[in-house]
């Protein structure tokens, strides 16, 4: 990130997608924020910042600090979760930022509580919302595209092998390989052949 788009992320204040904090928490206030943001579309954590005063404070983070992180992720929180880590100097002080993706595996939890991002707070999911951000395909080895496919499928009845490349801007291998996957898991099935073949949802998607 560069400053300005720091500086951008600071007039916009905490959001759905970004949270301030002036110091580095302890360990379980970490977990915390990344599942939230992981059930969530993502989003970013700023550590060394005061967004009240708008003021750059600063943190001194050690030799270990990405590695520190990245155990968080695995060993707090379940599913997994992979942030990327970012150290930002300004001057004399430095900044972390850690970058969060829209979770795949939802719902992650920490601590067997699944945490959501509701506004800039990250709270616990009540019942009926975490029903509503589990992911169906959770578990099974899917990527993004694939996942979005499979909602295509079920919204508009198929998709066919260029519909895909449209959707995910991937090549023509890309696109036979992932839904071939689809296949194989018995997500989807083909009917058609050649540049005809279309995929429609399985019978064990269908029930």
């Amino acid at each position: 990130m560069t400053w300005d788009e720091i500086l951008e992320l600071l007039e916009q204040g905490e959001g759905q997608s970004v949270e301030f904090e002036k110091n580095i928490p302890a360990a379980d206030d970490v977990a915390r924020e990344l599942v939230a943001f992981s059930n969530a579309d993502g989003g970013k954590i700023i550590y060394g910042i005061d967004d009240k005063n708008k003021h750059l404070i600063g943190v001194t983070p050690d030799n270990h600090f990405e590695d520190w992180v990245k155990d968080i992720g695995r060993s707090h929180c379940a599913p997994a979760i992979t942030p990327t880590i970012e150290i930002f100097d300004k001057g004399d002080k430095q900044i972390v930022i850690i970058n969060v993706a829209e979770g795949i595996d939802r719902p992650y939890k920490t601590d067997d509580i699944c945490y959501i991002r509701d506004g800039s707070i990250s709270r616990p999911a009540k019942e009926n919302e975490e029903k509503e951000i589990t992911n169906p395909w959770s578990g099974k080895g899917l990527n993004k595209r694939q996942i979005r496919a499979l909602a295509i499928v079920g919204e508009h009845g198929a998709i066919t092998n260029r519909e895909y490349r449209e959707a995910f801007n991937v090549s023509h291998k890309t696109a036979h390989l992932e839904l071939t996957l689809l296949e194989d898991k018995r997500l989807v099935k083909s009917e058609g052949a050649g540049r005809s073949t279309r995929y429609i949802p399985a019978r064990a998607l269908e029930e």
